[in-house]
């Protein structure tokens, strides 16, 4: 532990899932660096994310508050000052914020206000950081380096979120990364509009195409992993590691045609609608100040963890398995308005894809390894014991009363609604790029 107050890094991995994460024994070698990494962290097994999408789980992850508390969806903004981010400002350290994501450093959400600087989509940058054709903007390299020119210019203690895209729709790994794909799985993605759930959904495309665009995900993952091994390389060599909390997760996973466990419930198609296993198991790793011997953690852990675990860090108190949680909550939330509108264009049963849900994980007692997962999918509910990723098996059928019985729904006052505003024309132009609108 280091004599002064630690840095704090958050990186998270956007739509990255743990099923496709070599340092959980995937096939495909997506991300060794985490791998090693692990070596010197507390590697979690169980992690869940809050919300199956950006800004609910991000909401969440910097608030501390559950996603069926504070109910932040689109139409919405924070309230100032609820952020770990704005606490850390209140005791002196410089706040920073590096993504492309619209809806963290863009939106109205009100995310960006936690950060004294936030540094997004560029109007000009280096033609070296132009590497895709869909998306247009820098990859996540740039965000890498706008970050260490931003940490190295002070000299008090910093906290900050980089939040890497390089895994998120459209994928469009550098080719150097995009080791398993093909121009066949290229041309599917190019011909495809950017939100390409519906084309699966609706039958236009059949979902055993969707293993083809998984291969360029994978490549993302693995240039995600880079990207974190050049900022983690720097901060080693600059002596600054072993002063600096480092959390990386995934804030949400991505679907590829999985089926759901559930008569009715969809098969996962990227994110957003689906509450599978595959949107809401992510990645965690943690490295605390100093680092540690290695550690493994199969208790169930939450991401809205994240404030107390830095705060405890903060104050000098061990992190040790702090992510870790008796219970763990997700809640499935709409992205805007007009989405059941979209599936009425697209599919003859719109309720089937938009029908409400709920989870929540519990530690299993006949398995140390393996959560309890209780959820349902409109009137139908189910709960199954999982063990690694993409292993589940069900225990019984239940009602969905068994699951809300769980939830408790206070009102932390943390929402202000935007009254039917709009984004802007560029921040709309932005998260078109990635999908969502």
């Amino acid at each position: 532990m280091p004599a002064g107050r630690p840095n704090v890094l958050l990186v998270v991995l956007d739509s990255v899932r743990a099923r496709n994460c070599s340092l959980y024994g995937y096939r495909r070698d997506t991300t060794p660096f985490l791998r090693t990494l692990a070596a010197e962290a507390t590697l979690y097994t169980q992690a869940r994310a809050p919300s199956n999408w950006s800004l609910p789980s991000h909401v969440s992850m910097v608030t501390g508050i559950e996603t069926h508390a504070h109910k932040i969806t689109t139409h919405d903004r924070l309230r100032p000052g609820h952020t770990v981010f704005d606490t850390l400002d209140n005791r002196g350290y410089r706040t920073g914020l590096f993504t492309e994501n619209g809806f963290l450093a863009s939106h109205e959400s009100g995310l960006k206000n936690a950060f004294g600087t936030v540094r997004t989509v560029p109007d000009d940058y280096d033609s070296v950081y132009d590497t895709t054709e869909l998306n247009p903007g820098p990859d996540g390299f740039y965000y890498a380096d706008a970050f260490e020119a931003w940490r190295v210019d002070g000299t008090e203690p910093w906290a900050a979120c980089l939040n890497l895209m390089d895994s998120h729709r459209p994928f469009e790994p550098r080719a150097r990364f995009d080791r398993w794909s093909d121009v066949r799985a290229r041309a599917l993605q190019s011909d495809l509009p950017t939100r390409w759930e519906w084309a699966f959904h609706g039958g236009d495309r059949p979902y055993g195409r969707l293993s083809e665009l998984e291969r360029l995900y994978d490549g993302g993952i693995r240039q995600a992993d880079a990207v974190v091994e050049r900022v983690v390389d720097r901060l080693h060599t600059s002596k600054d590691l072993n002063d600096t909390l480092l959390v990386i997760c995934g804030d949400h996973g991505d679907g590829f045609g999985e089926p759901g466990l559930l008569d009715g419930e969809p098969p996962a198609v990227s994110h957003i609608v689906p509450m599978h296993e595959t949107l809401l198991r992510v990645p965690l790793l943690v490295r605390p100040p100093g680092g540690n011997d290695g550690r493994t953690c199969h208790d169930p852990a939450a991401l809205t963890s994240f404030p107390e675990v830095t705060l405890d860090a903060v104050e000098g108190a061990p992190v040790a398995d702090g992510f870790a949680r008796d219970r763990v909550y997700a809640t499935k939330q709409p992205v805007t308005a007009t989405l059941r509108e979209r599936f009425e264009d697209a599919c003859a049963d719109p309720d089937r894809f938009t029908a409400p849900s709920r989870a929540v994980y519990r530690p299993d007692d006949a398995d140390p390894n393996a959560v309890r997962k209780r959820y349902y999918w409109g009137a139908e509910g189910v709960e199954c014991r999982i063990r690694a990723p993409g292993d589940a098996s069900v225990v019984d059928r239940i009602t969905p009363d068994r699951v809300d019985a769980a939830f408790d729904d206070p009102d932390p006052r943390v929402r202000i609604p935007l009254d039917g505003r709009q984004v802007t024309d560029d921040t709309r132009e932005q998260l078109a790029a990635l999908g969502y609108y």
